[in-house]
């Protein structure tokens, strides 16, 4: 038996000038949104609310545009978040959350950043060029990076615990920042920037190493806009973002990745 879900991310609906409309993409049950839908909140919940329309369960994953004017008192931000888009039937906040169907367990977090994700860079520079970037204070940049190694626990205590649970015969992590930096290091426009140093978070894949019984069969996630789908030690890494309208990186016709976890 197998489990086919749809992969959705970095829709950036505040960019684009179409109503958006999920009708006739649906290729699975299921549907994982791994972030970024827009950094207007106005949007976030029509848009949730739209695909619940097409899917048995959405499971949703928070990006860092949610936060963009929110930033400075990211607590804050996550309390609004979860009024704002509480009670849609059919949609799971997969925030340091855990759900499990027919024996795959679907374990999301944000991931965020911890301003050293490619060694070679200065972490104290890349910080501010963070902070910089966002408008936020030096207190703020801390804040994410408190919440990146949170982000980054919760998913070693999970994997760890799904060990034992007989169960559970796969493990797919959901998460909007990248988490491997080896999956984009290649890209000539992030290569040696700060932007690369802040793309991901070097703590996310520790919990791989909690991996004794193999579990972990795929991770996918958002925040980088090329397409990566790539085989590393035995997981699969993939992304489909749409982009910002008006970039290079973005798809003007733009449709679900179908991805198929084997149970059995």
């Amino acid at each position: 038996m197998n489990i086919t879900f749809d992969l959705i991310s970095d829709l950036h609906v505040d960019t684009w000038d179409e109503t958006f409309s999920w009708e006739g993409k649906a290729t699975s049950l299921y549907a994982v949104v791994a972030g970024d839908i827009s950094r207007e909140r106005a949007d976030i919940r029509p848009v949730l609310e739209e695909l619940s329309n097409h899917y048995k369960v959405v499971m949703y994953v928070d990006g860092n545009d949610e936060h963009r004017w929110t930033m400075q008192d990211l607590s804050d931000s996550y309390k609004t978040l979860h009024e704002e888009i509480a009670n849609i039937p059919d949609v799971v906040w997969l925030q340091d959350n855990t759900l499990v169907i027919d024996g795959v367990a679907f374990v999301g977090t944000n991931g965020w950043t911890n301003f050293d994700f490619a060694e070679e860079l200065s972490y104290a520079d890349s910080k501010r060029w963070f902070e910089e970037r966002y408008g936020i204070d030096m207190f703020s940049g801390q804040n994410i990076e408190a919440m990146a190694m949170s982000d980054a626990g919760f998913l070693v205590k999970t994997v760890e615990k799904l060990q034992t649970h007989v169960d559970i015969k796969r493990i797919v992590l959901v998460s909007h920042f990248v988490p491997d930096v080896n999956l984009v290091k290649h890209d000539v426009s992030l290569e040696g920037t700060h932007g690369l140093n802040c793309t991901g978070n070097s703590f996310l894949n520790r919990c791989l190493e909690m991996d004794l019984e193999n579990k972990v069969h795929t991770w996918v996630f958002g925040h980088y806009h090329s397409d990566v789908d790539q085989v590393i030690n035995g997981v699969r890494y993939t992304n489909n973002a749409r982009g910002r309208n008006g970039t290079d990186w973005c798809k003007h016709v733009y449709y679900p990745k179908r991805i198929e976890i084997p149970v059995g």
